[in-house]
């Protein structure tokens, strides 16, 4: 039971999470500059099946609709990957795979076969070069032949599915690249382009390569935004830009307000993929040390359990009503040492969500 002002809101008794954005691996076989990964500290990890089994077949009996492989990893390395693709479409889930696109020729029939519905590939470059710099092991021509063959075989097929967005990290490096990616989309059959800012790692990434505290950045995509929309419309591809304004006062978190739940690699559930893992960043020239935030552990209990748990319900109280601090914008976030975590904040929230990007839309999650 939560107080509103004059209100007293209870959460539903029959409350169920509808998205599960699911870890099944920490490991990667690219080394992109701005990933949260630079700072894992507890190694690289798989998620074994008989957690994997548990986790989907209780998702299926408990009303969750979509299941999201994304997280900290790359989806399409876990060495089981058919069988969970596989397994999660047998039991009548949607499923949304959120990858590099490195490993798709190798799984394009199973992914074809099972259903897959919606397939996120990460592309934050349209130029080669300039993309093993930013994706680093990564190979651009061969992302491309993956997704002009699923173009052909959605031909030739009439399939409606896979729906194949691209999600384009914006970086001072590849801003000139916006003006083209409607016609690059279009060839490759892309249905939507997710642009977000980046989240710098450190004070030199924040200073040398995001967009949002540089004007001529947010110029260029000021001029380049009416006709990349007009080109959008004319072919079909959906554009969705980031907010560059910290001071955006409209702010909502996609997990919460979709109704949904990360799960680690290890069976833990976090709130989002935020707070899935420790790590650091700088936002505004603010060095914050981000904590894990666990609300449970799969392994001894269930998702409903641990769903409906009074701290978690709480949790999600204050987030969806934003019963939070702004901290991005606050005139004393340079001398205040709460803001420099998310353990707690002014208005005695633990932990806080008051220095998120994500309830910005300045960062997105495919979700």
């Amino acid at each position: 039971m939560m107080r509103l002002g004059e209100w007293v809101i209870e959460s539903r008794d029959d409350t169920t999470p509808k998205e599960i954005m699911l870890e099944v691996t920490t490991k990667c076989n690219y080394s992109c500059i701005h990933c949260f990964r630079n700072w894992l500290s507890e190694g690289f990890h798989d998620m074994d099946l008989k957690l994997f089994r548990k986790i989907i077949d209780e998702a299926s009996e408990t009303g969750v609709e979509w299941i999201s492989l994304s997280g900290w990893g790359e989806p399409l390395t876990h060495p089981n990957i058919s069988y969970i693709v596989r397994y999660i479409k047998s039991r009548d889930l949607r499923l949304l795979l959120n990858t590099n696109g490195s490993l798709l020729d190798k799984h394009l029939d199973v992914i074809l076969e099972s259903g897959v519905d919606k397939i996120v590939v990460s592309i934050d470059s349209i130029s080669e070069e300039l993309y093993k710099l930013i994706r680093v092991g990564g190979s651009l021509p061969k992302v491309e032949d993956s997704l002009k063959r699923i173009k052909e075989i959605k031909i030739e097929n009439m399939l409606r599915n896979p729906e194949v967005d691209i999600q384009f990290t914006l970086n001072r490096m590849n801003m000139d690249d916006l003006r083209r990616l409607p016609e690059y989309a279009v060839r490759l059959g892309v249905s939507r382009i997710i642009i977000s800012n980046l989240i710098p790692l450190n004070p030199v990434q924040e200073e040398s390569l995001s967009c949002y505290k540089w004007d001529k950045c947010r110029e260029v995509v000021n001029r380049y935004m009416d006709s990349m929309i007009r080109l959008g419309l004319e072919h079909g591809v959906d554009i969705s830009l980031p907010n560059f304004n910290v001071s955006y006062s409209e702010r909502s978190c996609p997990f919460i307000s979709k109704y949904s739940m990360f799960i680690r690699y290890d069976g833990k559930v976090a709130p989002c993929i935020y707070y899935a893992h420790s790590w650091k960043n700088v936002i505004m020239g603010v060095e914050r040390e981000i904590n894990e935030v666990i609300f449970g552990d799969l392994h001894k209990e269930s998702i409903l359990s641990i769903w409906r748990k009074p701290e978690y319900i709480k949790f999600r109280f204050n987030v969806f009503f934003m019963r939070q601090p702004s901290c991005l914008d606050c005139p004393l976030q340079e001398y205040c040492t709460l803001t420099l975590s998310n353990e707690t904040d002014c208005w005695g929230n633990i932990p806080s969500c008051a220095h998120c990007p994500y309830s910005r839309d300045m960062t997105r999650c495919p979700l």
